[in-house]
């Protein structure tokens, strides 16, 4: 209920929105009704081979008043034959007419609705942090944000109940109208077929529960092999991959297939129960009274007519009963979606954050991610600013983890990072990130144009002229002109239609046209080969001059200039120091630095 009411105030709904499509519907109600109800004098008309009763008629003597006077009776009976038709007619037209504006009003009202929904919930799981992305799958998420449509699926279902609702209590008195007796058996029969089918709809419940989850498996299953194309392709497992994803479908066509088998037997057993009961008391009735009469038979069929209109409605009442049942688990999972618990959400804070001064300090930080027994220990260190600070050391000695908490992609304890002094912790992230670029070795493009990447992120327009001179700092002046449309180049899902090394550059051409206060490069150069690689860096020393540079180092040639260099091994600092000091000292750095030699030299030397 809470994120019901949630989504009510984001979808901003005001009572007006629900109460106008409520009137219509009960207006084309009327209508109906009043269509139905036609069928009275045109039974009693059967009956009586005449329109007669209707001069001593209370209820339905107003027909008269439409007849033109001096008619004589026949030709009176004729053309009360053909107002009364015509009366129906108008009276399904009013309502087909009604329903139709309304279904106008809703659809409108409900795409609204829709994507002030969507885009609650999607920037709801923007807000999560960075480690509920690592621990979720990404159609697992997907799926759940689909599931938001949910609130507007209950609000569907309850509004199509109340039009079958009041649709069959109309129905309902026209039928007590024609004959009392099968209406009390239609009325005493209804529990029976609740009775009869409410195992049914448990089990129908039961399902739908265990179809959410094989949905977020399957959604999961599509991404996880898209996203895995290329390693599909390199080891020809195309059958493979299709198999995995066969397997989920098999689950989803088990699944659909009972819940469908349950839902099917539901309608026969509601009708024909309901069809036998009234059978059962005409067959008394008649049995009752010894005597069978034609007028019985007109009773008996004009009660069909309205009952099998009531039949209609209440099949579309248990449907959108049903309905309910399966959105509740969809909306359940999306209730989890608007709880803190496990979404690692890394809090924002009040100061605005205008640039460093002087240096980060590091205190004594410590971090594990969820569930892992490898972080980072008793880290102490200071970080100057306006100089390039370089981070190596093995893989998964924390460099990446270091400089994620840096960029308060993972919350850190309190008192742990500091900014010139103050708290890391108490800068809103946005404006901590307005004066940071971070580069990494896995480049994320979105599937826009070339000119979209470059700018993404800024809050101002950029100059034409800027992005090809960024573009031409990393070298890719060449790779400019060799596009078909330039800047205005659609890059591919993830830049796929670019090489890995173009993919890098284009991240370093972002992260310049930023002029950020702190860049961090986590081996953002490790896709392009030394010489491009010397370029890009002296480019970057050019541009970023005077700036904090902190640098995961690819290749520890790149960093022989860096003013300081720290050491990971295991999560801790083990060295610190410029590269001189650390190569005299020959330790952990000297290692590496050997190690690195000793595999880049030339195969015979």
């Amino acid at each position: 209920m809470g994120v019901l009411r949630h989504y009510w105030r984001v979808a901003n709904v005001k009572v007006w929105h629900l109460a106008l499509p409520m009137g219509l519907i009960l207006i084309a109600t009327a209508f109906d009704g009043l269509a139905l109800a036609l069928l009275i004098p045109l039974k009693d008309a059967v009956v009586e081979n005449s329109f007669d009763f209707l001069d001593t008629s209370r209820a339905w003597g107003w027909i008269l008043v439409l007849v033109p006077d001096g008619l004589e009776s026949s030709a009176r009976d004729a053309y009360l034959v053909i107002l009364v038709a015509g009366l129906i007619i108008f009276g399904r037209v009013g309502k087909l007419a009604l329903q139709y504006i309304a279904r106008l009003f809703v659809t409108a009202r409900n795409e609204r609705y829709r994507v002030s929904v969507g885009q609650e919930t999607f920037a709801r799981v923007l807000h999560f942090g960075r480690q509920y992305f690592d621990r979720q799958a990404i159609g697992r998420i997907d799926a759940e944000i689909g599931w938001s449509s949910s609130v507007l699926g209950l609000l569907i279902a309850a509004q199509e109940l109340f039009r079958y609702v009041v649709s069959l209590i109309v129905k309902a008195g026209v039928m007590v109208a024609i004959s009392g007796p099968l209406s009390i058996a239609f009325i005493v029969t209804l529990p029976l077929v609740q009775g009869l089918v409410a195992k049914i709809n448990q089990a129908v419940k039961r399902i739908s529960e265990e179809g959410v989850e094989v949905d977020r498996q399957i959604r999961a299953q599509i991404l996880d092999l898209l996203g895995a194309i290329p390693l599909v392709k390199a080891y020809s497992q195309e059958k493979t991959a299709s198999k995995m994803y066969e397997e989920v479908l098999r689950q989803g066509e088990g699944v659909a297939v009972r819940r469908d088998r349950a839902i099917s037997i539901r309608y026969p057993i509601e009708e024909v129960t309901i069809l036998l009961a009234m059978l059962l008391v005409q067959a008394v009735f008649i049995y009752a009274t010894g005597d069978f009469r034609p007028a019985d038979l007109a009773v008996f069929g004009a009660f069909l007519i309205v009952l099998q209109q009531a039949l209609r409605d209440y099949k579309l009442i248990s449907r959108f009963a049903l309905q309910v049942f399966e959105e509740i688990p969809r909306l359940d999972a999306v209730a989890g979606l608007f709880s803190d618990e496990g979404k690692f959400i890394v809090p924002s804070g009040e100061k605005i954050f205008g640039g460093l001064d002087q240096a980060i300090e590091i205190t004594n930080l410590d971090f594990r991610y969820a569930q892992a027994a490898e972080g980072l220990r008793d880290l102490n260190a200071t970080i100057a600013a306006g100089k390039v600070t370089a981070i190596v050391g093995s893989s998964g000695a924390g460099k990446t983890t270091f400089v994620d908490l840096l960029a308060r992609f993972y919350d850190c304890d309190p008192g742990t990072i500091f900014l010139d002094g103050t708290d890391i912790r108490e800068y809103s992230l946005s404006s901590l990130h307005s004066r940071m670029a971070i580069v990494s070795q896995d480049v994320w493009l979105l599937n826009r144009s070339l000119r979209d990447n470059l700018t993404f992120g800024l809050d101002k327009d950029v100059p034409e002229q800027q992005l090809i001179s960024a573009l031409a700092d990393v070298g890719l002046d060449e790779f400019l002109d060799e596009l078909p449309d330039g800047l205005d180049t659609t890059v591919g899902d993830r830049g796929v239609r670019l090489s890995g090394g173009q993919r890098q550059r284009i991240a370093l051409a972002r992260a310049l046209l930023r002029d950020p206060d702190i860049v961090i490069l986590d081996e953002a150069t490790s896709a392009l080969d030394s010489v491009i690689e010397q370029g890009v860096a002296d480019a970057i020393k050019r541009r970023l001059t005077g700036h904090t540079l902190i640098v995961i180092a690819h290749r520890l040639s790149t960093i022989r200039d860096a003013d300081l260099i720290l050491v990971f091994e295991d999560g801790r600092i083990v060295e610190r120091g410029t590269w001189d000091e650390l190569i005299a000292r020959g330790g952990a750095f000297y290692e590496l630095y050997r190690a690195q030699s000793e595999r880049d030299a030339p195969l015979g030397a």
